[in-house]
């Protein structure tokens, strides 16, 4: 019973994913042109909407996208849960810490990104999406097909080019988030609030780890892990190992 609902989940978030990556891909006016007028009306609102909208009453609207992602990051944290009992193999540790980025680039560093003007901090918004999505468009199908050696092989090689575009797109959305928290004047109520230092912390977190740890730890892991896949040393080196049993 556990397993289905699990496969369930992990086909649910597979979906939803793959929905992510074409809203993103909707968005390119190359590809736009080619969409039916039905489907750019359908995708545009997921953009469109702002995340805080002074004229209703309520603060809290947030660009559909989001509401979304963090949907998509729920199921994610219930397989960290997984790992932490002991029912899915994975780094506990790690797992905390990257889902922990990503909600504080959900909640804090995102909405200002996709909303802003500028077209630049538009576009560091957008390949952290990008890289996420990819990720997980190629993380899911080994848990739908944990035998198949490709559903193994996009896993374990496609974080090689999309964790250091995503960890850098990170640090720079954070970066320029925390420098616009800093340069609230003392006086302004904003620093009074408790909140204010909390994001502060956060963002403070995500430059850190993604500027000193990422580049130092996580990316040589997924290299230690990836590289011999991409390179065909380990089916390789097993092939010799039977030739000579």
């Amino acid at each position: 019973m556990d397993a289905t609902i699990f496969t369930f989940l992990n086909m649910g978030a597979l979906l939803g994913w793959t929905f992510v990556l074409f809203l993103l891909l909707s968005q390119l006016s190359a590809i736009q042109s080619f969409l039916p007028l039905t489907i750019q009306q359908l995708t545009l609102p997921f953009f469109d909407t702002p995340i805080f909208d002074t004229t209703i009453s309520s603060p809290d609207d947030r660009l559909p996208i989001i509401n979304l992602l963090l949907f998509l990051e729920g199921i994610c944290f219930i397989e960290v849960g997984r790992i932490a009992i002991g029912q899915l193999k994975g780094n506990l540790v790690l797992g905390v810490i990257l889902h922990l980025i990503r909600m504080s680039c959900l909640l804090i560093v995102l909405p200002a990104g996709l909303t802003s003007p500028s077209d630049t901090k538009v576009m560091i918004s957008t390949l952290v999406l990008y890289s996420w999505a990819l990720t997980e468009v190629g993380r899911y199908p080994m848990y739908l097909f944990p035998s198949s050696a490709m559903t193994r092989y996009v896993r374990l090689v496609l974080p090689i080019v999309t964790f250091p575009v995503g960890a850098f797109a990170e640090a720079v959305g954070a970066y320029w988030h925390l420098k616009q928290l800093l340069l609230v004047g003392a006086d302004d109520a904003a620093t009074r609030s408790p909140f204010h230092w909390v994001q502060v912390g956060l963002l403070v977190m995500v430059v850190g780890i993604n500027s000193l740890l990422g580049p130092t730890m996580a990316y040589p892991a997924l290299l230690k892990k990836g590289l011999p896949v991409l390179l065909g040393k380990k089916g390789k080196s097993k092939s010799t190992r039977k030739k000579k049993d």
